[in-house]
């Protein structure tokens, strides 16, 4: 391995720089075909994964040390991934191939403890040629992209968060036409992708991903590119794509979320480089090892300087939880499924229901199993809430009440105490502009309080009162009877009910609580500030009743976890979890 030049480390962090770095020569064995460095070590050297007419782990001289009699091409790798069998855990890593000549997908798996290198798992044979695939950990779990160059991918699990091999179809995605690489960012929850001719793109990486990409460079004129990327390799905080008209790598920072090309490398000993695989770390700090591919000259083995910045570390550690169930998906695309609120049936536990909006529909009703067993297409509905023992005329009910952005008022629902069966009982008008967020709030006399926001920063509280017409039928009425602001837009809110206070989220900046009554003035006092233990976008809320305490649940959006706090001053923090995705 090539030692680090300090004009190439000064040359690095001073920004844009282009340079020839030297390679080092490669036994005859890694010389050709697909090979990739691996972080892993045999005998204190370097070891590579290399494909062909057969699949070898090799080390740095070129000896094999494991070997499978299958022929493969396309290759992407994850380590560690942790298997159990038995009482007996092993740490290994996950090769993902196309096997020959089937053009069957499937995974690898070596154990460098043992040395054993064993076929792990095959998917079915797409009905499209692989123009290439890459993996995806997010979660704990990990997936494959398959990408067909006429403008698509299948993302397919392939081992979930508990070390179970097992390929499940997640979603087809659009992409890019004409793509011809694809690299994940698993820190980062970005899928790379490049397009021929075009540049480069980032999309999100996990299955729950919105839709849309943003271009991380383009060819000239329109971008930095010299011309046509071919192969794509992530690093730490960067991204490596191989240019082969030009015989060059270009090598781009990617931190939170903002990309720059920083170097131009040349690589004057090549023809034609079309392949570029990378691992951090392996044989000097703060460098990258590069594999370079070329059809005419072959493999060429780099040494690249690179540094990330150091990750800032929480003060809390997060827990993973896996659902003991989830809901059918919505069947609206992107941005449906939101706010949920449970109605408990006090009776019948095991018989309540999960009541959720979609945001480009309606309501919806759900089992504890998570089947669907009645909506509502009412309207743009955002958030909902619940609350018990409201009386409607000569009966008592339950309510649910969600906020509608398509008129801005509060569309109201009753539910029977016996079944848990919904029905749209009428509508409350607000003046909010933007209504968006919504909790409801019940005084110990039995008063119920519709708390609504808009994005402009407004919170109202709303008395709400029913009537019954000549022909029965319910009229509902509200009254405004306080106002209070955040500075910028807010939306989760929730109202511990027991100790007459109301938590407000502003999306951006903190958690706050006022006073439940509407008598308790309009001054928020902050409760916790966003930053790296609740990660902006601050979202949903909820209030866990316990026997001897209560616990404020926030939604920290920025990084998919939920923070834990007392509900009572000084609101110390108790956890912070994050939900895997069950797939089962």
């Amino acid at each position: 391995m090539i030692s680090l030049r300090n004009s190439l480390i000064a040359c690095l962090f001073a920004g844009y720089c282009s340079f020839a770095i030297a390679d080092v020569n490669l036994p005859l064995s890694l010389k050709s075909g697909l090979i990739a460095p691996l972080p892993v070590r045999f005998q204190q050297q370097s070891t590579f994964l290399a494909l062909g007419d057969n699949i070898h782990w090799r080390d740095a001289s070129g000896k094999s040390l494991a070997q499978l009699n299958l022929s493969a091409e396309f290759l992407d790798w994850r380590y560690p991934v942790q298997f159990q069998t038995g009482k007996t855990l092993s740490y290994e890593l996950v090769a993902a191939t196309v096997f020959l000549p089937e053009q069957q997908p499937g995974l690898v798996a070596l154990d460098p403890e043992s040395g054993r290198l064993r076929e792990l798992l095959r998917l079915p044979t797409p009905e499209f040629k692989i123009e290439n695939l890459c993996l995806s950990r997010v979660n704990g779990h990990l997936s494959l992209y398959l990408l067909d160059e006429r403008g698509s991918a299948e993302h397919w699990l392939v081992v979930d968060a508990k070390g179970n091999a097992n390929a499940k179809l997640l979603r087809r995605l659009p992409i890019a036409p004409n793509s011809k690489s694809c690299a994940v960012d698993d820190e980062q929850d970005l899928l790379f992708i490049a397009e021929e001719g075009v540049g480069i793109w980032a999309q999100g990486a996990s299955e729950e991903s919105a839709p849309g990409r943003v271009a991380v460079d383009l060819q000239k004129p329109f971008g930095a590119l010299s011309g046509s990327v071919e192969s794509l390799a992530v690093v730490p905080q960067g991204l490596i794509a191989a240019i082969a008209e030009e015989k060059q790598i270009a090598v781009y920072s990617t931190t939170e979320g903002k990309f720059k090309q920083q170097q131009l490398v040349d690589l004057p000993n090549t023809d034609e480089p079309e392949i570029v695989k990378a691992a951090t770390g392996i044989a000097e700090k703060n460098s990258v090892a590069l594999v370079v591919g070329d059809e005419k000259t072959g493999n060429h083995y780099l040494s690249l300087p690179w540094k990330a910045a150091p990750q800032k570390k929480s003060s809390h550690s997060i827990m993973s939880v896996t659902p003991d169930a989830q809901t059918q998906v919505m069947a609206r695309f992107g941005d449906a499924a939101d706010d949920p609120a449970i109605w408990v049936n006090k009776k019948h536990p095991q018989k309540s229901v999960v009541i959720g909006t979609n945001k480009q529909q309606g309501l919806f009703v759900y089992d504890l199993q998570g089947r669907e067993v009645q909506h509502f297409n009412t309207g743009k509905l955002n958030n909902v809430d619940v609350r018990y023992g409201v009386q409607l005329g000569k009966k008592v009910v339950d309510i649910a009440v969600a906020t509608n952005r398509d008129d801005n008022s509060l569309a109201i629902y009753t539910i029977d105490p016996k079944n848990g069966k919904l029905g749209f009982s009428g509508s409350v008008a607000t003046d909010l502009e933007e209504i968006y967020g919504f909790c409801l709030y019940q005084n110990a006399n039995g008063i119920t309080y519709a708390i609504p926001n808009g994005k402009s920063g407004e919170f109202q509280q709303i008395e709400l009162s029913v009537a019954i017409d000549q022909k029965a039928q319910p009229i509902w009425q509200g009254k405004k009877v306080r106002s209070f602001f955040v500075k910028s837009q807010p939306e989760g809110c929730v109202a511990d009910d027991k100790n007459q206070r109301l938590f407000v989220g502003e999306e951006d900046e903190a958690v706050w609580t006022i006073g439940a009554e509407p008598s308790a003035g309009t001054q928020v006092e902050l409760v916790l500030r966003a930053g790296d233990l609740l990660v902006a976008d601050v979202e949903g809320m909820g209030i866990y009743q316990g026997k001897n305490k209560s616990y404020l649940v926030v939604s920290s959006q920025g990084n998919n976890s939920y923070v834990i706090l007392d509900a009572l001053a000084p609101y110390k923090i108790r956890g912070v979890i994050k939900i895997l995705s069950d797939f089962q």
